[in-house]
């Protein structure tokens, strides 16, 4: 395998060098034209990240976007057969991957019989409700949540809170709070009538483990640990979409998490 060379930009590099120099033989730091590229997902990605791919990168990483339309990246990309992967917070988090057959079981087990749906996002003081409510829904929808007729209860400098209900008419309710508290950690729990389930995803920044814990008439049950941070596991997910050519949903799941936020927003 040969390791493909990485070009970060300014938002990116300390972020970015730790996951790179934790697969060495699969990327490495750009000594001459990069073949990936890892762009800071605040206002105007989606066209730096075009202009990357329509200069011969063959993928691209965004770390933490921010709402915005993807329709041009996604054109831009499908024209060049380029992969675009979008390096949230916590959706990225291997314990949510499309492999993990058993926690997505859990999950799905617990809707299908859920009375209530309650979720907490956590971040540092100073982030941007708008951007915490984006790292928000990403990961509920990254669980496998559908959420309809989602409205704003109330948002301030600190916060916020959303109500909602489940495709089968439980109520659900978001809460996104800033504090210095506790660590960026999002949660979502999902009540049924004979208990619940308990996802927990820890901060990214490590690979602090999620935690995925169902509560059944049977008993209690904690799926193992895995022990890869959410960034790492998307740039092995980068790596794999480019050795295989497949393709990637991220920007198509992306462009519905954006309208939801403009809706809400409006």
């Amino acid at each position: 395998m040969t390791a493909l060379l990485v070009q970060t930009d300014a938002g990116t590099a300390g972020t970015v060098a730790a996951v790179v120099a934790s697969l060495p033989v699969s990327f490495a730091p750009a000594a001459g034209s990069p073949d990936v590229a890892a762009i800071a997902g605040h206002a105007g990605w989606t066209v730096r990240a075009a202009d990357a791919i329509r200069g011969g990168v063959r993928g691209v990483v965004v770390l933490d976007p921010v709402a915005e339309d993807p329709a041009v990246l996604a054109a831009a990309a499908a024209g060049a057969g380029a992969a675009v992967v979008l390096d949230h917070t916590w959706a990225p988090n291997p314990a949510l991957g499309d492999s993990q057959d058993a926690a997505r079981n859990v999950i799905a087990d617990a809707l299908a019989d859920a009375v209530l749906l309650d979720s907490v996002a956590y971040a540092a003081p100073g982030t941007v409700p708008e951007v915490l409510l984006t790292r928000h829904l990403g990961a509920v929808a990254a669980c496998g949540v559908q959420l309809t007729g989602l409205r704003i209860i109330q948002r301030n400098a600190g916060g916020y809170t959303l109500a909602g209900q489940l495709p089968g008419g439980a109520p659900a309710a978001l809460h996104g709070i800033t504090t210095s508290a506790l660590p960026a950690t999002a949660a979502v729990s999902i009540l049924t009538r004979p208990g619940r389930a308990d996802i927990t995803l820890p901060d990214a920044s490590a690979a602090w483990p999620a935690e995925i814990r169902s509560v059944t008439a049977a008993g209690a049950t904690t799926l193992p640990s895995i022990f890869e941070s959410a960034h790492r596991h998307s740039w092995t997910r980068l790596r794999a979409a480019i050795d295989s050519g497949a393709a990637l949903p991220d920007l198509d799941r992306f462009a519905a998490l954006t309208a939801l936020v403009t809706d809400l927003q409006d």
